[in-house]
């Protein structure tokens, strides 16, 4: 049995990746109704807490990504200190970097199929136009700019799902650390020869990144290797790399010429857009693999990885919580700030513990209008529990469907009316034309079922009263 560590709302659980500047850790935590989720934790090295770009880097890289929505970007929840220590949260993805994938294929010496390099390269298209196209609440470009499009920073899940993560070296208008000029950052195998010589970069970098994970998938090899990064950096710099036909011979022309003209040395031969990339996969796809879906892909994903996935899911078993909870959350560093509110992150969704509404029983299906209980919607509160107003003295809603509700009183107008001539009678029931004529009883009560009378009053109001909406009683 292992025991968690807390930090902050999440309970730390295994690490799944390290590396120079920060580990990333599984981690599980709840949300406002008790439910357990599992989320990345990445928590930054205890040496570089106490740098101060580094650390805004870091708030960049949150704060981009908070506001970054799309099915290809993995979400980012908050970057928060807490105990002494940074860490960023975001969603978790069940499955495998592409890094860890190609590792994989080499073990075996199979590249990746082309309908699954083509279809991964298309889904980061995706994620890579929404970033580029970005705006914020007034509408204003960000410009955001990704700069470490690297396997390593793809991930497919084991269900097909392609995300994009890792927006830490990401430049946009919001960014407060800026890069010097000639500073290099990023992985030297994946960048642009723009990015290679220190040039102010724009999204077309990104594209030229794309075409270079594209052209491993397909080969299983970079297109840029060398002994030295010096060496690496003047051959990425003239982008001269071998052609993916004479590695793989058997890859279709026509996706071979879309990696290619993403790796175009020229920013103006190069693709424009990451929209026009995805265009040309998409099409590359429907010819090449009719009715292709993720699901293929994540049943690909799970064979090559059946044997970790087995373990890692008895490995979660072994955890437990610690056995005291502390509700210090720590503090948000990208929420709310309103010297920035147009990139201001949402609120955290989560909580250190399980909250306690299952103790106050189930909820029901829907509230007062009709519509499923929502957000919006106050937890579940029994009328032993208020005090300062007169529970008894507001309209009272049966929630059982089985017992008829009371009648409400008559008006004055229907008072003299009943006094003065009877009530008329009901409507007959339409009688379909196939349902053959009720069969005459002698007695009623024996084709009728016998009505439940109501509720008395002081009887009703004995019974344990639930509002679902205390603050829709009190506008009544």
């Amino acid at each position: 049995m292992r025991r968690a560590h807390q930090l902050g709302r999440y309970h730390l659980l295994d690490r799944i990746a390290f590396g120079g500047m920060a580990e990333i850790y599984r981690a599980k935590t709840f949300d406002a109704h008790g439910h357990g989720h599992l989320v990345a934790v990445k928590r930054v090295l205890a040496h570089l807490a106490e740098d101060d770009d580094f650390i805004q880097m870091l708030v960049d890289e949150a704060k981009i990504a908070s506001i970054l929505r799309h099915d290809n970007i993995a979400r980012v929840y908050e970057f928060a200190r807490a105990g002494g220590e940074y860490f960023i949260a975001m969603e978790h993805v069940d499955g495998k970097d592409m890094r860890t994938i190609l590792e994989r294929c080499r073990q075996k010496k199979k590249p990746i199929p082309p309908e699954h390099g083509a279809h991964v390269a298309a889904e980061v298209a995706a994620a890579l136009h929404a970033a580029h196209t970005a705006v914020d609440a007034r509408r204003r470009p960000l410009r955001i700019v990704h700069r470490d499009v690297s396997p390593s920073n793809i991930i497919i899940s084991y269900s097909g799902e392609v995300k994009l993560c890792d927006f830490g070296i990401a430049k946009a208008t919001l960014s407060k650390v800026q890069t010097k000029s000639g500073v290099i950052k990023g992985k030297v195998k994946y960048m642009s020869p723009e990015q290679a010589l220190g040039r102010k970069l724009d999204h077309r970098s990104d594209v030229f990144s794309l075409g270079a994970c594209l052209y491993e998938m397909l080969t299983r090899v970079p297109p840029f290797t060398a002994s030295n990064e010096m060496d690496l950096l003047i051959k990425v710099r003239d982008a001269k790399y071998r052609p993916i036909g004479d590695l793989v011979p058997a890859i279709p022309p026509e996706l071979e010429a879309i990696a290619d003209r993403c790796l175009t040395r020229s920013r103006a031969q190069r693709y424009q857009t990451a929209a026009e990339v995805e265009a040309d996969l998409r099409a590359f796809l429907r010819r090449y693999a009719p009715g292709y879906s993720r699901s293929h892909l994540g049943r690909y994903v799970r064979k090559a990885f059946a044997q970790e996935i087995e373990r890692e899911l008895r490995m979660l078993e072994e955890f437990v919580l610690a056995d005291v909870v502390s509700d210090d959350v720590g503090e948000n560093l990208i929420g709310g700030r309103s010297d920035e509110v147009d990139a201001a992150a949402p609120p955290v969704p989560f909580q250190p513990r399980p909250s306690t509404h299952d103790q106050l029983g189930a909820a029901p299906a829907g509230d007062d209008d009709g519509d499923p209980l929502d957000d919006d919607d106050l937890a579940l509160v029994t009328s032993r529990r208020d005090g300062d107003w007169d529970i008894h003295g507001a309209h009272t809603v049966i929630l059982d469907g089985a017992r008829p509700r009371p009648a409400p009183p008559p008006t004055p107008a229907a008072a003299r009316r009943t006094r003065t001539q009877p009530p008329p009678p009901p409507p007959p029931r339409p009688r379909s034309r196939t349902q053959p004529p009720p069969i005459p009883s002698r007695s009623r009560a024996a084709t009728e079922p016998p009505l439940r009378r109501p509720l008395p009053t002081d009887d009703l109001h004995r019974e344990d009263t639930v509002i679902l909406d205390r603050g829709r009683l009190l506008r009544r």
